[in-house]
């Protein structure tokens, strides 16, 4: 087995606090690598390396190789040969995907050359740092698109699962949907400056505590009211804990943390 390293998601959530969910472990913690972990290979098709951008997003064409794409996995147990991989603009984690194509908004994003990496991650988000893929982008708009800078929305913000309902049986693939106030859920401005009153939201499994701010349990993140989860690697007849928990553009959930949490019976 390859010895552990240090995460790339780390660098992007250095404020780590115990205020989120009580006792956090070190940052500089290092994670352990699956069976198998060494060969889980990403590679960018397109855009090429030093490509001009000149559209609002940038659209990757990504390969993998040694393991699977299962995102329905996600904060779930490790399992050999599964797993998923993160994009990060600048060093800067965006979001999780499982697909052939990852789309990254370039709004709030200053023209000149910029770095794009892709890192296959196991289930609980370790990331296998050695085995990413970097490219440089010129990005050069006709006319960049700013983030939007209006002021914070007043009072304080909440969170709260509205579907499914307390004690719900659940099977297969299922929405959470949620409700959001007093706070502005923002798609474009994942991975980017933190924005008073903007962010997005995580779903995690049973727990939100842990090391990279409770991430290893997250099923996933969402900037839309609605969140496609799944029952697969969990026990059949097994309760779990649903948690909501709003979290900033730079995925660290807000402080104190403003969560919501119901439990579900898995069919």
């Amino acid at each position: 087995m390859p010895p552990t390293k240090p995460l790339l998601l780390l660098a992007a959530l250095t404020f780590a606090t115990t205020q989120i969910a009580g006792p956090q472990q070190p940052e500089h913690m290092q994670m352990e690598m699956q069976p198998g972990a060494d060969q889980m290979k990403v590679s960018v098709r397109s855009p090429a390396d030093g490509a001009r951008i000149t559209g609002d997003h940038v659209i990757l064409e990504v390969a993998t190789a040694g393991f699977k794409n299962r995102c329905d996995l996600a904060g779930k147990p490790d399992q050999a040969g599964t797993g998923h991989y993160h994009l990060l603009l600048d060093k800067s984690l965006v979001d999780m995907y499982c697909g052939d194509r990852a789309t990254v908004s370039m709004s709030g994003v200053r023209p000149g050359v910029h770095t794009l990496t892709v890192v296959p991650a196991q289930n609980d988000h370790t990331e296998i740092e050695h085995n990413a893929a970097s490219l440089k982008i010129n990005y050069d708009p006709g006319s960049p698109k700013p983030l939007t800078r209006g002021a914070a929305p007043a009072g304080k913000a909440a969170i709260k699962i509205v579907s499914p309902k307390p004690g719900e049986t659940v099977s297969g693939s299922f929405d959470v949907k949620v409700e959001v106030s007093n706070f502005d859920l923002t798609c474009d401005e994942m991975g980017k400056p933190d924005v008073p009153g903007h962010g997005h939201w995580h779903l995690n499994f049973d727990t939100m505590k842990g090391p990279m701010m409770g991430m290893m349990t997250m099923a996933g993140m969402s900037c839309e009211h609605t969140f496609h989860a799944s029952t697969a690697g969990l026990k059949p007849g097994s309760s779990h804990q649903l948690i909501a928990l709003l979290a900033d553009n730079l995925h660290a959930p807000l402080m104190p943390a403003i969560a919501d949490s119901l439990e579900v019976k898995v069919k």
